[in-house]
């Protein structure tokens, strides 16, 4: 058969021949689709910045993947044999981009070709600021109190200051961060707990960590009282001599355990003067002694001496004759 016999027969009917065709085409597109396997995967979203820049926006830290393959492939394929990110690096200045995300195939990945990766969303918005970075004072956030009668008197953060980096808008006068809730609820005894500092935006990193230790000193709390008004009497006077008129009325200042000074009671004090080395009418003027319950420590006591005036207790010498 020539070659023009042959063009010429495969020519004839060529419509119905580009239909079949087509056909299979189709058919074997339908059968590719229908034997295949997707599979949805969540993978950490990775951005790419220029050197001394930082994301100052809001992102979606993770995006779902669709992988579309052969049934074998695709669940041979493990989440880390993929790498989803978006790559801001041609960009070296400040604005707002549109980014497409991307996918890198390694390991298992590499091997099947017509492996198909789609991501959802396929682009992401994104803010460019220049990287700011700075020490703060890391302050513990407390709530809650001691047991009654007990005071938290002293606290330790390590470490008490941290490095932090991130957006300049955001960083612009931050001198602090502070901690999660430490509840001092109930507490009677020094403690030791380990928190951590919270970010107070996602943009905001800690690269030497954001774990903290607190050590609180919890001691009994010490409070100061005024104690006004007290009576003072005289005691081992001897016969035949009374006080004539009234004795100075006390009033002082106490120091103690909150515990112990609020649980000691007005008749538990006594405040005095001795008399008995008084011989003869006369004015005295005594020293004031005092009773007061242990752990009271007298910061201030008006007066501390005590004048009085001694008389003959004629009553006690008529019924002596």
């Amino acid at each position: 058969m020539t070659l023009t016999a042959w063009i010429s027969r495969a020519l004839e009917r060529w419509p119905i021949k580009i239909l079949c065709i087509a056909l299979a085409v189709i058919l074997y597109i339908l059968f590719r689709v229908n034997t295949l396997t997707e599979r949805q995967m969540t993978l950490p979203l990775q951005v790419l910045t220029p050197e001394g820049f930082v994301v100052s926006s809001d992102y979606p830290r993770s995006v779902n993947v669709t992988v579309r393959g052969e049934q074998d492939d695709v669940e041979g394929i493990l989440p880390d044999d993929i790498e989803a990110f978006v790559d801001l690096v041609p960009y070296p200045e400040e604005g707002e981009y549109q980014v497409g995300v991307e996918m890198r195939k390694q390991g298992t990945a590499l091997q099947p070709e017509a492996l198909e990766l789609r991501s959802r969303p396929k682009d992401i918005v994104l803010s460019l600021e220049r990287r700011t970075v700075r020490s703060l004072i890391v302050r513990p956030e407390l709530s809650g109190f001691p047991a009654l009668g007990y005071d938290l008197t002293q606290f330790f953060v390590s470490p008490s200051s941290v490095t932090a980096v991130g957006p300049a808008s955001q960083m612009s006068g931050m001198t602090e961060l502070t901690t999660e809730i430490i509840d001092l609820s109930g507490r009677r005894n020094d403690f030791t707990v380990t928190t951590r500092i919270v970010r107070p935006s996602p943009q905001i990193r800690i690269p030497g960590g954001e774990v903290v230790e607190f050590r609180g000193v919890i001691d009994e709390a010490v409070i100061i009282r005024t104690i006004a008004d007290r009576e003072v009497v005289v005691f081992d006077l001897p016969e035949g001599l009374r006080i004539d008129g009234e004795l100075p009325r006390v009033s002082l200042k106490v120091q103690g355990s909150q515990l112990t000074v609020e649980g000691a009671r007005p008749q538990d004090m006594t405040f005095y003067v001795d008399g008995s080395q008084i011989r003869r009418p006369g004015t005295y003027v005594l020293p004031l002694e005092m009773d007061i319950p242990t752990g009271l420590a007298v910061l201030q006591i008006v007066p501390r001496d005590i004048s009085i005036r001694v008389v003959a207790d004629n009553i006690a010498g008529e019924s002596t004759e």
